[in-house]
């Protein structure tokens, strides 16, 4: 621009000198049109002065032009400036603002920047940390640490390299981070290490919750013999707890198949459990089983499992559920079944010791009829001729009473041997007249009615003759004794059978005593409880649990008149169930 300035004020110049010299030839010579030096010179000026002006035209205009695109060309420059001081101050506030830590550290360790987050998260302002060792943001533990990890960056310049770490705050709390670090050469050729941090405080702290929980879930199993497990019917893949590993043997992994399951199920649990399993994956509905495992040592352990059916994401079936060890259950309840045996064992001989004068009078009676018979036998042998038909039938009557005081005598051989559980199906009446004949004494020295309303034709129970007949006898004999305080009206008791609404088989037996006061009838079952009043409660703890193992339940009432009602019910053979 300068030159083009000079150009137009020579031009210029020159225009001025011309027009000079005109004048002055014009003044000195005078006018003389005729002289042909005169006329040219006259031309070449004027011709000299039309080309300065010409050229002083064209020497604007191009300067002119190029002042307008310089100018242009500044303001553009002044917009970039301007768009590239807005775009600094915006990255600037995102360096400053974004809620991640940056730092720039140096060979040593040193900060050589940071952003104002970064420094106000760990609770300082970016002054207390620059020109600072970035271990000053490092617990004691952790600085070994960090220094290692700024050596592997230092050793492979332009690897990003990620871990995770503990911080420490200005106030001594902790903070865990992320970090992103590489390392890069300036243009100085210093080496520098950049550093993001991304806070995952929040994600440890439920990470180390959830293996805190974890533990003490795991511990809870391991407490209570308890595992859990999940089944992908789809796939057939069973992932199990560390508990269900150690409860099957097992070493931890991430699945196992129902194949590896099965070579624990005892043999011959086997196909009842392959039943269920094979239901349960086409119906999709909720299961519970137990059984056997067979150990590799050739112990063998009780467990039982339950399972909820759920749906995935997927809409396929997935079972979720638990397993439980019930080897230790199995056995107290074997020792306990022994120890309920013994202490009705014990009862029965108790009872039949107060009914040892009834058993006496049973015995006795066909005893006595058998030497009456026998006398009668010898006078009819003894006549001439003699009566041999007589003698015969008499024999036949001393067969039929020796057969009925063995009946007797082996009904309480039976009830006095110590004998396992014999299940097998009966007719509960003749259960009840089994006992009836048993305390036909009793009942009449204390002046009790016997009333039987015993249902014919009932379908048969399950069940263990002797047991049932402990229980018939204690709630007969508790009747007996409820009504010991009654004395002004008639002692009566009533045993009724019958088919309930549920298809179970009840017997009823009622009397008409002092009752169950409302505060004894939860302990009435309690073992040992005994009202001082009446002797009720003997031996009716035994008797629940004879008929709990029966699959049936004993319950008592008030009647709608005096006295009380015990009840049990049987479920009814299988066979006639069906």
């Amino acid at each position: 621009m300068k030159s083009w300035r000079s150009a137009e004020q020579w031009l210029l110049g020159g225009m001025v000198l011309a027009l000079a010299a005109a004048a002055f030839i014009w003044l000195v010579l005078g006018p003389a049109p005729a002289a042909p030096a005169y006329l040219t010179a006259v031309v070449l000026l004027i011709a000299s002065l039309l080309a300065s002006l010409i050229m002083m035209r064209r020497v604007g205009t191009t300067r002119r032009q190029m002042e307008a695109v310089l100018h242009g060309r500044t303001r553009a420059e002044q917009h970039a400036i301007e768009a590239l001081r807005h775009s600094e101050a915006q990255w600037k506030e995102v360096f400053e603002h974004n809620p991640v830590m940056y730092f720039m550290v140096d060979a040593a360790g040193t900060v050589l920047s940071v952003n104002t987050f970064g420094a106000a998260q760990l609770g300082y302002s970016v002054g207390e940390l620059l020109g600072q060792s970035v271990l000053k943001v490092f617990p004691a533990e952790e600085q070994r640490v960090a220094q290692s990890n700024v050596a592997i960056c230092l050793e492979n310049i332009g690897q990003t390299h990620s871990w995770e770490i503990c911080k420490v705050r200005k106030d001594g709390s902790t903070l865990w981070v992320r970090e992103n670090a590489k390392a890069v050469r300036r243009l100085d050729n210093q080496l520098i290490v950049l550093i993001a941090c991304e806070d995952i405080t929040e994600r440890k702290e439920a990470e180390n919750a959830l293996r805190q929980s974890e533990m003490y879930l795991a511990e809870a199993q391991r407490l209570s013999r308890t595992g859990s497990f999940g089944w992908r019917v789809d796939s057939g893949e069973i992932i199990w707890s560390e508990e269900t590993f150690r409860m099957f043997g097992y070493d931890k992994a991430p699945s196992i198949k129902h194949a590896t399951v099965f070579q624990r199920v005892h043999p011959d649990d086997r196909a009842r459990v392959e039943q269920t399993i094979d239901r349960a994956s086409h119906d999709g509905k909720d299961f519970a089983h137990g059984y056997r495992l067979l150990m590799p040592d050739g112990s063998v352990k009780h467990v039982h499992a339950t399972a909820h059916a759920v749906t995935d994401a997927s809409g396929e079936i997935e079972f979720v559920g638990a397993v439980t060890d019930i080897t230790s259950r199995k056995r107290a309840e074997a020792e306990l079944h022994e120890a309920l045996a013994n202490l009705a064992h014990v009862t029965r001989v108790t009872a039949l010791g107060e009914l040892a004068a009834s058993i006496a009078h049973e015995v006795n009676q066909p005893l006595a009829a058998v030497v009456t018979n026998a006398a009668a036998c010898l006078r009819w042998l003894d006549r001439e001729p003699a009566n041999l038909k007589e003698a015969r039938s008499t024999l036949q009557s001393i067969v039929a009473d020796g057969n009925r005081a063995g009946e007797v005598i082996q009904r309480v051989r039976a009830l006095v041997d110590k004998t396992a559980d014999q299940k097998a199906p009966l007719q509960i009446n003749d259960v009840v007249n089994e006992v009836i004949s048993l305390v036909q004494h009793q009942l009449f020295s204390h002046r009790v009615t016997l009333r039987l309303e015993l249902a014919p034709a009932l379908p048969l129970v399950l069940a263990d003759r002797i047991q049932l007949q402990q229980v018939i006898l204690n709630l007969v004999m508790n009747g007996i004794e409820a009504m010991q305080p009654v004395k002004n009206r008639p002692r009566e008791l009533v045993i009724r059978t019958r088919q309930d609404e549920t298809r179970q088989i009840l017997v009823t037996v009622s009397d008409c005593g002092v009752g169950v006061a409302a505060e004894n009838a939860d302990r009435l079952f309690d073992a040992f409880f005994t009202t001082k009043s009446s002797g009720m409660g003997m031996g009716l703890s035994i008797c629940r649990s004879i008929v709990s193992a029966h699959e049936g339940r004993l319950s008592v009432s008030d009647n709608a008149g005096p006295g009380a009602t015990f009840q049990f019910t049987l479920p009814l053979h299988q066979e006639d169930s069906t």
